[in-house]
């Protein structure tokens, strides 16, 4: 390893680590100001969650998916039917989450992981309609339009219900949510994330090297799929009702936007962009229910113009600067 590499993982080291202090105290802090909010806090760390496994594929390896909520509907349906057939101990409900979510991830990756932007974009929405569509029609599994209820959790480690004011579920996200931020960034800072960040720059230079490009790919969508799966195990666990919705384009959109929002060069941008991303759409639907797209539209241009790297670029101006 060369004596720069080593000092740029050496600063990357320390940036993680400033940002796991300030996560955890974010989170601590957003407990103690928003009793009253805690189901839209805990929301919001569920998309969190999502947006770190988008950045993953999209600000690493260069996959632009425009179905990922496939990853996360799908687990979130398979959670809560297990759940109502008596498999409902919430970290087994995680541990389905992320198997499912490897599943349909490697399956689905076969159909376009090395393809085209424009093809691939296509046809992760093609996939993502099938699944939705196989969900609406299969009534009699999912409930269809009126969504899949009448389930029930059991409390997190036998000591912990999942109450209706969402203490529990807050703080069961939030543990969640930093465990899998923690181990995301040992991955993209490990040689895996490397080789990947260098496909993202030039597929054809690593094929020449005698990489194997495809089988890489798909293992870092697997990983993808692993954690919006977790996401949508927790979904199907706090939310108590899982609905076609979560399988819904807008979902794939709004991952999109949160992440380009925060930032797609490092995974925390992720959160940072969630975090700002359904604020601002919380406090604009509130404030004009008819017009806050409009506001989260001029927001996200503002940004992409004055800060093409996203909201994390302020950081690295602030450290300029300095």
């Amino acid at each position: 390893m060369t004596r720069s590499h080593a000092r740029f993982r050496t600063m990357s080291l320390q940036r993680v680590l400033r940002f796991e202090v300030f996560l955890v105290l974010a989170l601590v802090l957003g407990y103690l100001a928003f009793q009253n909010s805690l189901a839209f806090l805990t929301t919001v760390l569920v998309y969190a969650i999502l947006a770190l496994s988008y950045s993953f594929i999209y600000g690493q390896a260069g996959i632009a998916s425009m179905g990922h909520a496939t990853l996360y509907g799908v687990a979130s349906y398979a959670v809560a039917i297990l759940a109502a057939r008596e498999l409902n101990d919430p970290l087994l409900g995680l541990l389905i989450g992320a198997l499912v979510g490897t599943l349909t991830a490697w399956v689905t990756s076969w159909l376009f992981i090395t393809t085209t932007r424009l093809t691939l974009a296509m046809l992760t929405i093609a996939v993502a309609q099938v699944f939705l569509e196989v969900a609406n029609k299969a009534h009699w599994l999912t409930g269809g339009d009126d969504g899949f209820t009448g389930y029930a959790i059991k409390p997190v480690l036998g000591l912990f219900e999942f109450d209706m004011f969402g203490h529990t579920g807050y703080w069961y996200a939030a543990v969640v949510l930093v465990l899998v931020y923690v181990a995301m960034e040992r991955v993209v800072r490990s040689d895996f994330g490397l080789v990947a960040r260098a496909i993202k720059a030039d597929p054809g230079r690593i094929e020449s090297l005698g990489g194997n490009v495809r089988r890489h790919l798909m293992k870092v969508y697997c990983i993808s799929g692993a954690v919006a799966g977790i996401a949508g195990a927790i979904n199907a666990q706090t939310a108590a009702v899982v609905s076609l919705d979560s399988l819904g384009f807008m979902v794939s959109i709004n991952v999109l936007i949160m992440v380009v929002l925060g930032g797609s060069r490092r995974l925390y941008g992720a959160i940072i962009g969630a975090a700002v991303f359904l604020g601002i759409q919380h406090a604009a639907s509130n404030f004009n229910p008819h017009h806050w797209l409009f506001v989260v539209g001029a927001l996200l241009l503002i940004v992409m113009t004055a800060m093409p790297g996203g909201l994390i670029s302020l950081t690295d101006r602030w450290r300029k600067s300095a």
